[in-house]
């Protein structure tokens, strides 16, 4: 069934929820969790596969979703869910080089299938993140290098670290 880009917008990015203004903290967290859980529903749940190709081009023309997306993987607790929401991150072809740390942190200390994703999403940012931001990076991938003992792991970090270094 394919997805309307209006109920996107309606159910997804309703524009009242960003134009309100809150009274209350929790008001406000309500939404956002709200709109959270459909982004998740929408790119985890089998039975909306058929339809990812209208969500990701949805994506791309309404830049809010990936404040959500990424806000989704920090808060994501289900491993194969964090895994797609990851990976829907390059797979949508969306701007995510302001979250490059948040990506970062996801390839040195999730599980491997969930770093190579995120790994993924870093060799498509286009390398225009704050040098500042870019540094950090590869000094926090640095110190997991010389910590890990899973070789894999290690090579993965040293491809993070590789990628990191030509953006300098």
């Amino acid at each position: 069934m394919a997805i309307k880009r209006d109920l996107l917008k309606d159910k997804l990015l309703d524009s009242k929820s960003y134009n309100t203004i809150f009274i209350n903290i929790e008001d406000e967290e309500r939404v956002r969790k709200e709109q959270m859980d459909i982004l998740v529903e929408l790119l985890c749940n089998e039975r909306n596969k058929g339809s990812q190709t209208e969500v990701f081009n949805f994506m791309k023309k309404e830049p809010k979703t990936v404040d959500l997306l990424v806000k989704a993987i920090q808060e994501s607790t289900v491993v194969e869910d964090r895994k797609k929401l990851v990976m829907a991150s390059w797979e949508a072809g969306v701007d995510c080089d302001r979250y490059l740390s948040v990506f970062t942190d996801v390839a040195i200390n999730d599980t491997l299938l969930i770093s190579i994703e995120a790994l993924t999403t870093i060799e498509h940012m286009t390398g225009k993140s704050d040098p500042k931001t870019i540094e950090a990076s590869i000094n926090k991938a640095s110190a997991a290098y010389t910590k890990e003992t899973d070789s894999t792991k290690k090579q993965l970090i040293a491809d993070l670290i590789e990628v990191l270094r030509k953006w300098q």
